[in-house]
């Protein structure tokens, strides 16, 4: 019997992670290897002073994992493609990139209210900067909270007191059906007002460059269209003005041989947010993706 080789995949120890690196374990193992997890526990984000201390913290741990990959401590590390340093290091390179079948944000109540029908006192919790801005344009009257704990964590504690007066937007990544189905009504919101951060419900595994591992799980785990998608979102991302990065709604979708993007900006003046889309050539993606940032630009800064 062919002795089957080892992959060792450093992630983050947690209900969602360990859930999501499932798939990546099938088909590798249905190709004779042997999947071992070196499962790291992230620092405790419940305790940071405010998002932006959060956001920190979580690319500390990216850098953390990445640097396992560097020291070869480890042959990959998987994480949300969202959280791809785009300062990385020149040595590693995303040898396989995934999207889920559906990527939208969800509301969550106990009551079944819809977004619309939502009591003006509910308190809405929330886990990033996109959401809020994107709720605030369309119910300003709703108050928020943002939740920096894991999303488990946040359902179980959100909803355990006065449930009639809370809801929870949250992307649908994060949303665990068989937890959360059983006690609450779940909306897919508007994805004209609610536009999908850039690689939202992405997989990514950081491997080092030029390697014969690197190769393999290219041509195992990688999907051609979810690449083409996520490179779109990040070109796009990384040209625009810094200070609209935190809340940008970035989704691309291949269709045909177009390249699909909408985008959605927010600056301090609500008249000059954006909300549009363009269809991009998939042959010149790349290209394309950069001048429609560059022209994103332009709007944002048009007096």
């Amino acid at each position: 019997m062919k002795k089957r080789k080892v992959i060792t995949l450093a992630i983050e120890d947690s209900f969602s992670s360990i859930q999501r690196v499932d798939d990546i374990k099938t088909k590798l193992e249905s190709r004779n290897y042997t999947v071992e997890l070196q499962k790291i526990k992230k620092p405790d984000t419940s305790t940071s002073k405010n998002f932006t201390d959060h956001i920190k913290k979580q690319e500390k741990f990216i850098k953390h994992l990445n640097q396992k990959v560097l020291e070869s401590e480890v042959d990959g590390a998987v994480y949300s493609l969202t959280h791809f340093p785009t300062n990385s290091p020149p040595e590693l390179i995303l040898s396989s990139i995934t999207r889920q079948d559906v990527i939208r944000d969800v509301l969550l109540t106990s009551d079944g209210s819809s977004l619309t029908n939502l009591p003006n006192e509910t308190i809405v919790g929330l886990s990033n900067h996109r959401n809020a801005k994107q709720l605030n344009s369309i119910r300003p009257e709703l108050k928020q909270e943002f939740l920096l704990e894991e999303p488990l964590s946040q359902f179980e504690n959100w909803f355990s007191n006065d449930q009639k007066n809370k809801a929870l937007l949250l992307p649908f990544e994060d949303f665990n059906t068989e937890k959360f189905s059983n006690h609450t009504k779940t909306f897919f919101v508007p994805l004209k007002y609610f536009v999908p951060a850039p690689c939202q419900g992405t997989l990514s595994i950081a491997s080092l460059d030029d390697t014969k591992l690197s190769t393999t799980l290219y041509n195992l785990l990688d999907n051609p269209r979810s690449r083409v998608e996520a490179i779109t979102e990040r070109v796009i991302l990384s040209h625009i003005n810094s200070e609209l990065v935190p809340s940008a709604g970035i989704y691309a979708t291949v269709k045909g041989e177009t390249v699909h993007a909408m985008v959605q900006l927010f600056s301090d003046s609500p008249d000059k947010n954006i909300n549009t889309h363009r269809d991009l050539p998939i042959r010149t993606y790349l290209e394309s993706a950069t001048e429609f940032a560059i022209d994103l630009n332009t709007m944002v800064n048009e007096p």
